[in-house]
This record gives C-alpha cells, structure tokens and sequence, in this order.
C-alpha cells in the first residue's frame, strides 16, 4: 500500500511539473515584447524611430530575435519598436495598424506572409489558425493579397514612414517539398504587390533559398512541425541552449523548427535592414 501511495503521488507530481512547464512555455505565445508600440504611444518622440512589424520571426521570444541585431548595428541613434505578434498572419497586422501608426515612425519593416501560407497548406492548419487568431473566415491567397495593399495603402496615407517588406523564410530546408512550393506563390504575390505600390522589397527568401542550394545535400525531410517548435521552445527556456545548439540538433542548417531562425537567419534579416535604413537616411 505504502508503494502504490507513493507511485500515485509521483506521478501527481509529475503531471503537475509537467502542466507547470507547460502553462510557463504557453505563456511566451501571447507574450509581447517589452518595446511593443504601446509602450511609445503618446511619448515624447527624441529620436527617429523604427517600427518591426510581422509575426514570431519578429516578436524574437520562439527565434533568434533579428530586431536586437539591427540594435546593435545602428545604435542609439534610433527607438526601435517590436509590433510582432506571434501567429499573427497579414489579416491580424491589418487590424492593429492603428497604434503602429500611432507610434509615429519613421522606419516601418515588415515581415508577414509565412502563417498565411502555413495556415493555407491544408484544412487542418486552416482550422487551427482560424481558431487559435479569431479570424472571421479561412485564410486564403487572395486575402493576402489584398491585406496587403491595405496595409501599404493605410501606412502611406496616415505616415511618412519610408516602408519595406522582407520576404519570408523557407518553410523547411527541403526546397523539393510541397511546403515551399506552396510558400513561392506567397513570395510571387508579395513581389507583386510591393512592386505594384511602389514599396520597398528585402529579398530575404531569395538569399535564403540560395543558401540551401549550395550548402545542403540532404535536406530534413518536412514532417509536423507542431511538435518540433514545442521542443525548441522547450529546450531554449526550460534546458537555456542557444537556437543554434536546437537547430543543430534539429537537423536544420538554418532553422530551428521548420518555421523558426538560428542566428544565420537572424544576422541575414538584420544586415538587409541596416543596408536598407542607411540608404534610406
């Protein structure tokens, strides 16, 4: 008896440890970053301020976090402002760029259109983005498209901001794969519309693409990244290992967890916006 009531309470206490690291780990998916816009709303403006706009690739709490490179870059010459938004796709931006304008920049980089094509690979990812982000009906393509000339159109006539689109990462490192495939047809819309507008385009995708060409010979075959980011999350904050140590584990080059970035990706985004904002001054 004494044996059974000592199993029955270790493993209470370890469902419990393990709803604890949970619940811990859960917590950074709606996380904001301490320099989010509102933090500058309504605050006197000393310096010309940069606005990093998109999803986690931006927020930088799931991925190395390329808003902290361009920091260290530029300096104190400039505010930097976090607007990512974990899961965010282009329809959750569009609706919250009123404190986005509201902060007055002078910079605005966006980085949105990656959980617009994961969402849109297959009706499971439909249903779980339009749960998970309160979107009114499934993604889609087109909606991208148009999201994204409304956002262009709403930053231009209601900021002097100087605006740029980074284009999205590779979904996984196995360029043969439906994934990204399907992720070219985001990154043609994105080419187009910013084309179109007459709006900044950072090819992000385009030097990440070229990267994995030359570099890997046997690409990690893409399976259910679910499990994969819980992992990497996991062991960044629970085991305190660098994105590069999990994505070396993870078998990435450049990931972390089919979506996420280690510092190569990181460090490239970055050097992108510094060359861009020092053309741009």
């Amino acid at each position: 008896m004494n044996a059974l009531m000592f199993l029955v309470i270790f493993l209470i206490m370890l469902t419990l440890v393990g709803v604890g690291i949970y619940l811990y780990l859960y917590q950074f998916l709606f996380r904001k970053p301490k320099n989010n816009p509102l933090a500058y709303i309504n605050q006197p403006k000393n310096k010309k301020r940069i606005v990093f706009a998109g999803d986690s690739l931006t927020c930088g709490n799931m991925s190395a976090d390329y808003t902290k490179i361009v920091k260290q870059a530029l300096g104190n010459e400039y505010e930097y402002i976090n607007a990512g938004v974990n899961a965010d796709l282009s329809y959750n931006l569009l609706s919250r760029l009123e404190e986005i304008i509201n902060c007055n920049p002078d910079y605005i980089v966006i980085l949105i259109g990656t959980n617009d094509a994961n969402a849109t690979l297959n009706k499971r990812n439909k249903e779980i983005y339009q749960k998970l982000k309160n979107l009114p009906h499934p993604p889609s393509i087109f909606e991208y498209e148009e999201n994204l000339q409304n956002i262009i159109l709403q930053l231009k006539v209601h900021t002097q901001a100087k605006i740029a689109f980074i284009s999205m990462p590779v979904l996984g490192e196995d360029l043969k794969d439906k994934k990204h495939l399907h992720l070219q047809e985001y990154i043609t819309v994105l080419r187009r519309v910013t084309s179109k507008e007459y709006t900044d385009y950072l090819p992000f995708y385009e030097l990440h693409k070229e990267y994995l060409e030359k570099n890997i010979l046997r690409p990690k075959k893409n399976k259910e990244e679910h499990k994969l980011i819980e992992l990497a999350m996991l062991q960044h904050y629970i085991f305190k290992r660098s994105w590069d140590s999990i994505s070396k584990a993870h078998g990435f080059l450049t990931l972390t967890d089919y979506i996420h970035l280690n510092n190569w990706g990181a460090k490239n985004i970055a050097r992108l916006i510094e060359d861009w904002i020092n053309t741009n001054q």
